[in-house]
């Protein structure tokens, strides 16, 4: 055994100190609540007078590095789930007191919520009619844009923003809180979930889907609704294996009016509850006669349950039914790092070396388009998979995150917390023991992809993705190849077996 084996106290250690210099850091490199007037790079300079220190984001940088790097180390640590616990909250406590890294969507949800505060529905009114110092904080982005979220977290910002008395940070240190409460809940979730499906131990599990700096960087300092969103989907599967399938259902819905994403859980919290507890594949032939109607009465209830609280919900805000189309009010975001619009600009290349400037708007919005054509029978064809192969619960949640997966995939915008819907459900159903190597490689990707997206924004919110167009693009021609060639194989699959991943 290594000595980094034996000793995880000093890799804890080290990942606390780099968590503080992180937090402090971030006064200088983080989203302060006035704009920078140019990208802050990370430099030796001790203060741009564009605003912010170069200095500082650079620091910021580094701590990051040694914070992943402790999180590395510690992957193979022989230690208690409740260490683990310790070790995250010791890593995220810091940044709580930090200033909003690698994203301003913190003062957009403090905004919106006053906004609310002030008679005005977030769904037909923008902060920039906002009466308010509070909107000059707000990204540009969304100035003009009305809301994308659910009535849940408006209901929750506006309760931040009635009870800040007026004080930003108040108001950021609020939001942020909810945000941790969501990582609490998850962090008991994924646990409980590792526990119950038994491919994994929670401990390892814990270590994936919840100690990655990843989380603490976007979901406890960026404070991003999503942790809400996946804190609700990870309860409702929990719920579910309990076979407590209306109050799954109930969870289910309250998460989807935090971020509408969450509906994709729906057919398989559906399909998990009606499982027995023990695993293995059933002796009976299979029919898919016996299977739908076996699956139609828990559809009912589950589906009642989330559709009764969605209703009750959305009455009762009266902010009406604008939450159910989020893309219809989203800001502008074209990067390369969603697929369907990074195929988009590989049409615009073109077009501009023919000299046709215009294929560039038209290719991204017919490759939208056809990116979430491609998506909705994605995501028929991984939930008939499921209810086809559905011999234990793990394979049900693994097809989840595959679900989840493809979702994040071929969005038609892409941000580096987006792949925390999927983190943790895989994490918890993707199986890292002896005779499962496959699966231990899938692990080994998805800490390798959260380690990336740690460093995919500049500590002031600013995306890399905007300026890496030119190396990106063809990284997304060629994983589109890759991922043809890996669709058609596993369509040529013989259907007898279980599927492995």
């Amino acid at each position: 055994m290594t000595a980094d084996r034996r000793s995880p106290a000093g890799w804890r250690w080290l990942g606390v100190g780099a968590a503080v210099g992180l937090a402090a850091a971030s006064w200088g490199a983080g989203s302060r609540p006035t704009l920078h007037t140019a990208v802050l790079w990370p430099g030796l300079q001790w203060w741009s007078p564009s605003g912010g220190s170069p200095a500082a984001a650079l620091v910021a940088v580094v701590a990051m590095a040694v914070l992943v790097l402790a999180w590395w180390r510690l992957r193979h640590a022989e230690v208690s789930l409740g260490w683990w616990w310790a070790t995250a909250g010791a890593w995220f406590l810091p940044l709580v007191a930090s200033v909003p890294l690698y994203s301003r969507d913190l003062y957009s949800y403090a905004a919106q919520g006053a906004l609310w505060h002030q008679g005005l529905s977030p769904y037909e009114h923008t902060v920039r009619e906002l009466d308010s110092p509070w909107r000059f904080s707000t990204a540009p982005t969304w100035l003009d844009s009305t809301a994308p979220y659910g009535p849940v977290f408006l209901l929750v910002a506006r309760g931040v923003a009635a009870g800040s008395g007026g004080h930003l940070w108040l108001a950021l240190l609020l939001l942020r809180l909810v945000a941790v409460l969501g990582v609490v809940v998850m962090a008991w979730a994924v646990a409980d979930l590792a526990a119950r499906l038994g491919v994994i131990s929670p401990e390892r599990a814990t270590w994936l889907g919840v100690a990655t700096p990843l989380v603490g960087a976007h979901f406890v300092s960026g404070g991003h609704n999503d942790a809400l969103m996946v804190a609700g989907m990870l309860l409702a599967l929990a719920l579910a294996l309990r076979r407590r399938l209306v109050w799954a259902g109930v969870v289910l819905g309250l998460a989807t009016m935090v971020k509408l994403t969450a509906i994709v859980a729906l057919p398989f919290v559906v399909l998990l509850a009606q499982l027995p507890a023990s695993s293995g594949v059933r002796s009976e032939v299979f029919r898919w006669r016996d299977r739908v109607r076996e699956y139609l009465g828990p559809a009912v209830v589950g589906v009642a349950a989330t559709a009764v609280t969605v209703v009750a919900v959305t009455f009762g805000t009266g902010l009406g039914w604008s939450w159910l189309n989020p893309a219809a009010t989203s800001g502008k975001n074209e990067q390369w790092t969603s697929l369907p619009t990074g195929l988009g600009m590989a049409v615009g290349a073109v077009g501009h070396v023919l000299g046709h400037d215009d294929w560039r708007d038209t290719g991204i919005a017919v490759l939208r388009t056809v990116g979430l054509g491609v998506l909705a029978l994605l995501l028929v064809v991984i939930w008939l998979r499921a209810l086809r192969f559905a011999t234990d619960r793990a394979l049900v949640v693994r097809a989840l995150g595959w679900a989840l997966l493809a979702v994040v995939v071929l969005a038609p915008a892409f941000l580096g917390w987006y792949f925390l819907w999927v983190l943790p459900v895989l994490a918890v159903s993707v199986a890292a023991r002896p005779g499962s190597a496959t699966r231990g490689r899938t692990r080994t990707w998805l800490a390798v992809a959260a380690t990336v997206l740690c460093f995919a924004q500049l500590p002031d919110g600013y995306s890399l993705g905007l300026t890496t167009t030119a190396v990106g693009v063809p990284v997304d021609l060629v994983v589109t190849v890759l991922l043809v060639r890996a669709g058609w194989r596993w369509a040529r699959r013989p259907r007898s077996s279980v599927p492995s991943s």
